[in-house]
């Protein structure tokens, strides 16, 4: 008969990567004089856009950073219960341990990519404002959104194999990879880009309910 495993209070990373995440847009938005500049906009449009909100880049920014690190500490706890479900064997372990640490390494790229646009856009010219402005929105969005869905997706087939998690929240987490992975179609064809945002909302469900699960020792043997 399957028992329930202990608590891993190192999931509740889960949990505080999406609150940390979600209160940095919050407050960039709330700070911000302008809508964020979108991929396309002019590097005139960028720095400015950088040297009129340098707050809030910086507030937000520094909520991104203590997201990413919430990220690396829910990574490990993901991959050990993977490695319990799995038994050791197989990819799912390593792709698991791999995507999150690529997830939380790129969205601190981002946010320091960040701070570098909002503390010095006027001396870094117009060519470079615009090339780590492509690199700040791909580190912190597409690729970001992709490393995270091989992270969840991992996890999800490998406790779908042996229910050890909800059905829900496994069938959610390989709907949320699908759609996240797909989202690197956006790098060729534009109106692809609309998986990213819907991907990160999907996949930030699963890690709070996944996060809590683990944390409260909801999961199976």
């Amino acid at each position: 008969m399957a028992r329930r495993r202990s608590r891993d209070p190192r999931a509740l990373g889960g949990v505080l990567f999406v609150a940390l995440f979600i209160s940095g847009l919050v407050l960039g938005g709330a700070l911000s004089s302008a809508p964020f500049p979108m991929p396309g906009a002019s590097p005139q449009e960028v720095a400015r856009y950088y040297e009129e909100n340098r707050t809030a880049v910086l507030a937000a920014g520094s909520l991104q950073v203590l997201s990413s690190l919430a990220l690396l500490v829910f990574s490990p706890s993901v991959t050990a219960f993977v490695r319990r479900t799995a038994g050791g064997r197989g990819a799912l372990p390593a792709l698991t341990s791999g995507g999150g640490l690529s997830a939380a390494a790129l969205l601190l790229a981002s946010a320091l990519l960040g701070f570098v646009l909002a503390l010095a856009p006027g001396g870094l010219g117009l060519d470079l404002v615009g090339v780590l402005r492509q690199m700040n929105f791909l580190t912190g969005g597409t690729l970001h959104v992709a490393a995270l869905g091989l992270f969840v997706g991992a996890a999800s087939i490998a406790a779908r194999r042996t229910k050890a998690l909800p059905s829900w929240i496994s069938g959610l987490g390989i709907v949320a990879a699908a759609l996240a992975i797909l989202s690197l179609a956006s790098l060729l064809w534009f109106p692809a880009t609309i998986l990213i945002p819907l991907g990160r909302l999907l996949l930030a469900i699963w890690c709070v309910a996944t996060g809590l699960v683990l944390a409260l020792g909801g999961q199976r043997d």
